[in-house]
């Protein structure tokens, strides 16, 4: 039979569920991947608040800079090259034929971005719901297609 992986996921943890066949009979949770740094506050991820500049060379009146990239989206594009980067391992190791992507939207995009083409085209399905808090392997099963590929 075909080995399939299930990964839910959202900025700050990856689940991953395994089963077998189209039908994906007898699903447990294998793995967990954890991201503490995605549930920080953007405050709590950079150090200094944003520099201070003048609003013009003439000018007397002076603004705050603002900040060049978002910290939360950054710790969520790092997360999502770390799912991927074990994904891509486990391909290659033969752990699975078939992968199922369960994330939250925002999420998606980016793992979908980080994915190795080798892994990707493996891909048999994608859904954007963000359920990784609330799901048991019963539950996760209504949340995805009758067949898996």
């Amino acid at each position: 039979m075909d080995t399939v992986w299930i990964v839910v996921a959202d900025a700050a943890r990856a689940r991953i569920f395994t089963c077998e066949g189209r039908a994906c009979q007898g699903m447990h949770e294998s793995e967990t991947l954890s991201h503490s740094e995605s549930r920080a506050h953007n405050q709590d991820l950079v150090s200094d608040r944003p520099g201070r500049s003048w609003a013009s060379a003439s000018g007397d009146a002076r603004h705050a800079m603002q900040e060049s990239t978002d910290p939360a989206a950054n710790e969520r594009n790092r997360f999502a090259r770390q799912v991927a980067e074990h994904l891509k391992s486990a391909c290659h190791a033969g752990s699975f034929k078939h992968l199922v992507i369960v994330a939250a939207p925002t999420f998606l995009g980016a793992l979908r971005d980080a994915l190795d083409p080798t892994v990707a085209q493996s891909v048999t399905a994608e859904v954007a719901k963000n359920v990784t808090k609330s799901v048991d392997a019963s539950t996760l099963r209504k949340h995805l297609p009758d067949f898996l590929y």
